[in-house]
């Protein structure tokens, strides 16, 4: 989840405060609290959301659920139908249904893509289909900056989103100091996705915030 560069660069790059910020006001618009727990599953089935593409077009966004031959889901553009799909595999939805941790990230991680690389997104549904998981696929010869990498990029978001470092705070005021235990309890993530964030937090609270 948290290994070195494995995306491709994004037609932006983006520092952890924009991004941060941009989980933010997601938050906000699902009316969640700094401090809530998000749930993914009433996320993923209730996606409505809209994102603006660069020649300002609204793209809806929506899940969906389809066998994927092995693949955990990923998120794509129809150009038929004009929408933003996050597909899901059945075992990536039961995990989801099971308040699984890992399918919570896989949410938050596909709809930082929507939101974060729409126009690369459609840019990719244009292409032959053999090259339309280059988005999510790996490579070797990485030639850019972690913060250009679209995974990298949609990591971090999720993580901004699941665990907000406004909340983090709020929990560190309560508790005294902030543990990978104290966050696994409070928000539904894994250990592993935890103790990156901490790291995280600890390190660049200021710039989170």
């Amino acid at each position: 989840m948290w290994q070195g560069l494995v995306g491709v660069r994004a037609d932006r790059g983006y520092s952890y405060r924009k991004l941060e910020k941009r989980a933010d006001y997601v938050r906000d618009r699902l009316n969640y609290s700094p401090t809530d727990a998000i749930d993914t599953l009433r996320l993923f089935d209730g996606l409505g959301m809209e994102v603006r593409d660069g020649t300002g077009r609204d793209i809806p966004i929506h899940g969906a659920v389809i066998d994927l031959n092995g693949s955990e889901g990923y998120a794509k553009y129809d150009g038929d139908r004009h929408v933003i799909e996050i597909l899901a595999s059945p075992e990536t939805y039961d995990w989801l249904e099971k308040g699984h941790p890992r399918g919570g990230f896989f949410v938050a991680h596909e709809l930082g893509h929507c939101l974060l690389h729409t126009d690369q997104l459609v840019r990719l549904a244009q292409m032959p289909k053999a090259q339309q998981a280059a988005l999510h696929r790996g490579g070797e010869g990485v030639g850019h900056k972690a913060y250009e990498d679209t995974e990298w990029q949609a990591n971090a978001f999720a993580g901004a989103l699941l665990m907000p470092a406004r909340g983090l705070l709020i929990l560190e005021q309560e508790h005294g100091k902030l543990s990978q235990d104290i966050i696994t309890e409070h928000f539904p993530v894994s250990a592993e996705a935890a103790g990156y964030r901490l790291e995280l937090y600890n390190d660049r609270k200021e710039q989170l915030l």
